[in-house]
C-alpha cells in the first residue's frame, strides 16, 4: 500500500514510516519545512510539502495514496492547546472529507489524554472520555473520525499511553531535564501515580496492524507496561547518576511552565491494550520504560545532552 503520513519527520512518525517500508509498504510523508524534507527521504520515504493548516495539501497528499495515517499534531507551546485542537479538528475534517468514498483506511493518533485522573481502575475502550478544557476537545474529533465510517473510510482511533523508547519522546526527554536540575528524582507532584506507558517500535507495529486489519470504527488503547513517575524518575538519576534525594515540583508551579500537562503527570492514566492484543493480535516485545532508561536507548541519549 501506499501510505500518506502526517508528522512522517517526528518521533512516533518517524518509527511508524520505518515500520512501514520495511514490511513492504510505501510512504509518503507530510513535510513543513525543508529539513523535514531531508528527514523523511532518509528515512526511506517521498516527502509531500505542506502542513495541517494546508488543507488543499493535505487533499493532494491523500489522494495519492491508499491509506492516511495522522500524527502530526501543531503545537510548540503548551498553553496554546485550545488554538492546536481547533487546527486540529478542521485539518481531520479536511482529511476525512479527502477520503470520503474511498474505503482507505485512516487512522488517528489520540491519547490516554481523554481521559482525567482513572484512579486504581485500569479502562478499557468502553469507558467514556472524562477529560475536560482543551485537552477534552481531543474526545470530540475522535468522534468525528469514528463516525467517518459512515462515508466509507476505514476508521480506527488510537489511544498510545505514555510513549518512551529510542532515546525520544519530548515527555520523557522533559521529565529526564528536571531531574538533571534537581539532581536527583524530581517529580510533579509526588510522583507514586501511574501511568500506561508503550515502547515507539511497538507502538508502531500497533498502527500498521490497525491499517491493514482493523474493522472501521474502532478504538484501539496502546500500553504495554505500568510505571509510576517517581519510578521513572528514580531510574533517570540512576541514569545519569545523581544522588540528590526525591523532591518535589509543586503542581501549581509547573502549570505555569509547562500548562495542562503538569496536572495529567500527576494522576493515574491505566489503560487496558486487551482490545489491540485479541483484535490485531498486538503483542508489545521491546524492553520495559525502567530498563529501556537505564541499559537501553536512554544512557547514550540523556548522557549526551547532559555533557
Amino acid at each position: 500500500m501506499r501510505i500518506f503520513i502526517t508528522g512522517a519527520s517526528g518521533y512516533i512518525g518517524g518509527t511508524i514510516t520505518q515500520t512501514l517500508i520495511k514490511a513492504g509498504h510505501e510512504v509518503i510523508g507530510l513535510a513543513k519545512t525543508e529539513k523535514d524534507a531531508e528527514v523523511i527521504t532518509a528515512l526511506g520515504a517521498s516527502a509531500h510539502s505542506g502542513d495541517l493548516a494546508d488543507f488543499d495539501g493535505l487533499k493532494r497528499g491523500i489522494e495519492m495514496a491508499d491509506g492516511v495515517i495522522h500524527t502530526a499534531f501543531g503545537i510548540a507551546d503548551w498553553s496554546q492547546l485550545e488554538k492546536a485542537m481547533i487546527l486540529e479538528r478542521q485539518a481531520v475534517e479536511a482529511m476525512i472529507s479527502a477520503l470520503a468514498g474511498t474505503g482507505h483506511p485512516f487512522v488517528y493518533t489520540s491519547g490516554a489524554g481523554v481521559y482525567d485522573d482513572t484512579g486504581n481502575d485500569v479502562v478499557d475502550e468502553t469507558a467514556s472520555p472524562t477529560a475536560t478544557g482543551a485537552v477534552g476537545m481531543r474526545a470530540g474529533i475522535e468522534q468525528i473520525v469514528l463516525k467517518a465510517k459512515d462515508q466509507n473510510v476505514r476508521t480506527s482511533v488510537i489511544r498510545p499511553g505514555m510513549v518512551y523508547g529510542k532515546g525520544g519522546s519530548a515527555v520523557v526527554l522533559m521529565m529526564a531535564g528536571l531531574v538533571r536540575q534537581a539532581g536527583g528524582p524530581h517529580t510533579i507532584g509526588d510522583g507514586s501515580n501511574v501511568w500506561s506507558v508503550v515502547h515507539v517500535k511497538d507502538l508502531a507495529d500497533l498502527y500498521m496492524r490497525a491499517l491493514e486489519k482493523s474493522e472501521a470504527g474502532m478504538i484501539y488503547h496502546a500500553a504495554g507496561d505500568e510505571v509510576s513517575m517517581l519510578d521513572i524518575a528514580s531510574a533517570m538519576a540512576r541514569t545519569l547518576k545523581l544522588s540528590g534525594s526525591p523532591s518535589i515540583w509543586p503542581v501549581e508551579e509547573a502549570e505555569v511552565v509547562i500548562g495542562p500537562l503538569a496536572k495529567g503527570l500527576t494522576i493515574n492514566k491505566r489503560i487496558s491494550s486487551a482490545r489491540a492484543r485479541e483484535v490485531l493480535d498486538w503483542r508489545p516485545s521491546h524492553p520495559g520504560m525502567i530498563e529501556e532508561i537505564e541499559t537501553g536507548s536512554y544512557p547514550k541519549a540523556l548522557n549526551e545532552v547532559s555533557e
